[in-house]
């Protein structure tokens, strides 16, 4: 058996870009082909964590996705920018500790994503410290409480 070790969770997607636009509207379940959504993490092909939203309008996405998944990441790209999301800071520094901490990838490489740099900035250093006031931790990316999947714990 491949990964994920079993069924997704969430609606069955027509097609990728369907499920990418739900991600994007932060949905936190559903699955489509070659993509799925577990809380705040986008995952690719079953067991390749994608992108991560860290706050309101911040997301950090995989900038070393393994070579048999490069074709993942121009649609992801193409979804975040159709809804006003830009590319703030490639292979940011600071998104080691949040890969780490959320996702248990030791080595990998991040791009922040956001509409405004400051604010995003801000969720990132927030995030990265792993504390209690970031919305990673505390409560959900997009600002609901903490009871959904993938939200309020390190069990992404």
């Amino acid at each position: 058996m491949l990964p994920p070790f079993g069924e997704p969770a969430g609606p069955a997607y027509e097609d990728d870009e369907a499920l990418l636009r739900a991600f994007v509207r932060r949905e936190t379940t559903g699955h489509s082909e070659n993509y799925h959504i577990e809380g705040a993490t986008l995952m690719a092909s079953g067991d390749a964590a994608a992108a991560l939203w860290i706050g309101p309008d911040t997301v950090l996405v995989r900038a070393d996705l393994p070579p048999r998944l490069e074709d993942r990441r121009p649609p992801i790209d193409a979804a975040l920018r159709s809804e006003g999301l830009d590319l703030l800071d490639a292979n940011t520094l600071l998104a080691a500790p949040i890969a780490i901490q959320v996702l248990g990838l030791r080595i990998s490489s991040w791009d922040l994503w956001g509409r405004d740099l400051e604010q995003s900035f801000a969720e990132l250093r927030l995030a990265a410290a792993g504390g209690e006031d970031s919305s990673l931790f505390s409560q959900d990316p997009f600002g609901q409480d903490s009871s959904g999947p993938g939200f309020g714990s390190s069990s992404l």
